[in-house]
Order: structure tokens, then sequence, then C-alpha cells
């Protein structure tokens, strides 16, 4: 097994995303695909390390935020094998028959936001519209195997379909957005896109239990030194102080 972690940048902000490529039993496995914007820096990455999108066998699709979707289109349109994966619990928005939460969160913050951030939110809105949606083939639950190698690890919280990948042989969990690391410790997702902290917390200790080697979150890279004590430093600071009156 070779687990290969990409580094994608979007010019606005500018923005770095850190999507996982795993490749196991001779097949290619891209977990999240990134924003639109984004699709000529994933071609250039995958590039680099003598691949093409036609090389991939599946995207894992880990939740319905547009950074971690919006290209799907693109990368099904060059490769129409792909086979699109995503949790059974966010099939239906990914495929498009329901909106997402983020767009049902995004279209009620109107009611309170305030107008210096309106346009914003407005414009926002505009753009998880504008998502284009592939349908998914194949739904993943929690504990699913996949290639008998691949844990799916149900981590609701950012969004109640969530999923997060435990690699047993590798000692590595794949957080997608469950975690970030912000200047080398952890924390949970932006609080205001995290749609139930109370989950959130029980998903990082549920991560924390699984006593990773190696943490992987889609934004801020790659953990490997002293994993547990920071996921038991992140688990404490959500239950003492000002943070556990979030849960």
């Amino acid at each position: 097994m070779t687990i290969t972690t990409l580094q994608i940048k979007k010019e606005e902000g500018p923005i770095i995303l850190y999507p996982t490529l795993i490749q196991v039993n001779n097949k290619s496995m891209l977990v999240d695909c990134g924003y639109e914007e984004t699709f000529e820096e994933f071609v250039a990455a995958l590039g680099s390390i003598g691949m093409t999108i036609k090389d991939l066998n599946a995207i894992i699709i880990s939740h319905d935020d547009i950074d971690h979707l919006g290209a799907l289109h693109l990368f099904k349109n060059a490769n129409p094998d792909l086979i699109i994966c995503s949790s059974k619990i966010e099939e239906p928005s990914v495929s498009g028959k329901v909106q997402s939460e983020r767009l049902i969160q995004a279209e009620n913050s109107l009611d309170h936001i305030p107008e210096e951030h309106r346009s914003w939110a407005i414009d926002f809105i505009q753009q998880l519209k504008n998502i284009r949606r592939i349908n998914v083939d194949l739904t993943l639950d929690d504990n699913d195997k996949i290639e008998e190698e691949i844990v799916v690890i149900h981590t609701p919280g950012h969004t109640k379909g969530h999923i997060s990948l435990y690699i047993p042989s590798e000692s590595t969990v794949i957080a997608n957005d469950a975690i970030v690391i912000e200047e080398d410790e952890l924390n949970i997702a932006n609080p205001a896109f995290t749609l139930d902290i109370t989950s959130a917390f029980k998903s990082v200790e549920k991560i924390r239990d699984l006593r990773p080697a190696k943490l992987i979150c889609y934004h801020g890279g790659v953990l490997e030194s002293r994993v547990y004590e920071k996921l038991e430093a992140l688990v404490m600071k959500y239950k003492t102080g000002e943070n556990a009156k979030l849960l």
C-alpha cells in the first residue's frame, strides 16, 4: 500500500488543501477532489508522480462541501469509469437528490447574518447551488472495509455523514475535516461550519481511541509526531474551560 498526501493550492485566500491518494491492490483511490478552480492543480500534482486522472479507479467523497467535491464532475468527465463513493447518509445530497446541509445552513444564515457579511453569504449560496452533481456508485457505512484494508469511520459533526478512513496496517487515520492542523496543533474544523459541535467532539474521541501514529487532515496536512498526545489535548480542550460550554 502507498499513501500519498497531495498539496493543492487555491490562489484565492490562498487556501491549501491536502487530499490523499491511496494505492492498494493495484487500485488508485483519491480521497476528495477540491474546487472546480483547483482541478488543474490536481492534474499537475498527479502528473508529478507519474499519474493521470485516467489512472484513478475511484474518488471517495468524505462529505458534501464545495472544497471536497466541487471538481467532481470534471474528474468524471475526464474519466467516465471512475467509481464515486460517499457515505450512505450523504449520498442523496452528493448525488443532487436533496439540498446539501451546507446550502441549507447558508440559506438559513441570511435571517440573522450581519449586513456587512450578507453579500459574501449570497455569493457563497450561489457557489453551492452551482455545484454540478454526480451520481454516487458506492455508499459507505461505519466500519465498512474498502479493499479489505481501509476501514470507514463515521465521524459526524462537521456534517452529519462525514467519514474518515482508518488504515490499521499503516496506523494511519485520514481525518478529512473531522480534525484540522493549525500551527502543528489540532482542532476541530471551523465551528461556524461545524453543524454539530457535540458530535464533532465525539468524533475526535473516536479517532483518538484508534491511537494512530499518523494523522492526515485535509486542512493542515500530515501529523506524525506526538499524535495521541495532541489528540488527547484536543479532547481535554473541549472537556474543560470555555470550550466545554459549546458541547
